[in-house]
């Protein structure tokens, strides 16, 4: 209340004891200033001891030898612009320190961040539903003649080459005969065996499109770029992880680590998309068409006894109505597989968290609200926050 207010300011206003300094002037400022609100007046002072942390690790040795020099007992207390000073410098250190940790650690989540940049505008173009043929098309020429490239290298003469290993990583990658589609090593230089590897990918992938369908088509490359992505980008942060770990310890070696890990996480992020484009074209190649399961009109009619027959809820028929709108029919195996389990991560995520909520519980108002410095409605006198608000 006023009177009581007015008795404290009258006899000083707020004194703040402070037990020790904090290793950032800042903390020390806000306290102090818990003295002195709205114009009021007050003080503050602190108490120290040379053995506290912050004078022991930043010249509190040589303070206390300085005092004993100069006749000083244990347990006097000092009062001395060169201890504030001295103080005042170990704060400054500290937060200096901590700067560059925040710096350090800014520094990092950038290298991350340009990645993730990467990665999230292929998967959003995924998501969005645009045509990946000719992504995927560019990426199966640009891995079949890395192949060429590795094992058939230009600066080797032809009877130098590699052709069974070429021909046996072209077989387990795309599906496909190199010799029977016209690419033969033996009988082709290195610049018309690359432009005949390419060709023949290219026709491999328009064949396996007509047995499947544009459309169909079009939908398996956008779910398995987006599986084959997240999974190898989880694999990634993790690998990430564990090299910003140690990486500090290439200071030893007269190294910044801060450029360390700027390599190394290069080299970690191109790997990791050689990998995304090997898993997603081997698996648009080598995606096989299943005959379709039996359908239910099909089978013979199994009637169910009164007590199991139940009928479907009408939302749940919408629901699972309105999930395959978007998707093709007659899905083959691989794209069940997907589904399924999409499913069951959907079921395990539902247990965990339990059903959700139609709407939002709204919070019941039963009077106009009260102001922190409004009187308290329970009739003290006193203002609210100091009263029921406190």
């Amino acid at each position: 209340c006023k009177a009581e207010h007015d008795e404290v300011v009258a006899l000083g206003g707020l004194h703040i004891l402070g037990t020790e300094r904090h290793e950032a002037r800042r903390i020390d400022n806000q306290l102090r200033g818990r003295a002195g609100r709205q114009g009021d007046p007050g003080s503050s002072r602190f108490f120290l001891s040379l053995e506290d942390d912050l004078m022991r690790i930043f010249g509190g040795e040589r303070v206390k030898a300085l005092m004993f020099r100069l006749g000083m007992t244990e347990g006097v207390p000092i009062e001395s612009g060169l201890i504030s000073r001295r103080i005042e410098n170990a704060q400054k250190s500290v937060e200096a320190q901590n700067f560059d940790a925040r710096k350090h650690l800014l520094e990092y989540d950038d290298v991350m961040n340009k990645q993730r940049e990467t990665i999230y505008a292929i998967r959003r173009s995924a998501l969005e539903g645009k045509d990946q043929r000719d992504y995927v098309l560019g990426i199966a020429e640009d891995v079949v003649r890395e192949l060429v490239d590795t094992f058939c290298p230009r600066e080797q003469q032809p009877d130098q080459w590699n052709t069974t290993q070429f021909l046996a990583e072209s077989n387990a990658q795309f599906g496909i005969d190199m010799k029977a589609a016209g690419a033969d090593p033996a009988t082709l230089s290195h610049d018309q065996l690359g432009d005949a590897a390419a060709e023949a990918v290219t026709k491999r992938y328009e064949e396996k499109e007509k047995q499947f369908g544009a459309d169909l088509m079009r939908w398996l490359e956008r779910r398995i770029i987006l599986d084959v992505v997240d999974s190898q980008w989880k694999d990634h942060l993790l690998s990430l992880d564990h090299l910003k770990e140690g990486i500090g310890l290439r200071g030893y070696a007269q190294k910044d680590p801060i450029v360390e890990f700027k390599k190394e996480a290069f080299t970690l992020f191109e790997d990791m998309m050689a990998r995304i484009d090997n898993e997603t074209i081997r698996y648009l190649f080598h995606i096989q068409a299943q005959q379709s399961e039996q359908l239910p009109s099909e089978r013979a009619p199994q009637p169910l006894s009164p007590p199991q027959a139940k009928r479907p809820r009408a939302d749940a028929v919408a629901a699972s109505a309105a999930a395959r709108a978007g998707e093709p029919q007659h899905l083959p195996a691989v794209a069940r597989e997907i589904e399924r389990r999409q499913q069951r991560q959907q079921k395990d995520l539902q247990y965990q968290t339990g059903p959700a909520q139609d709407e939002a519980p709204k919070p019941v108002k039963v009077g106009a609200k009260v102001g922190r410095n409004d009187p308290c409605p329970c009739g003290s006198g006193r203002k609210y926050k100091k009263c029921h608000g406190a």
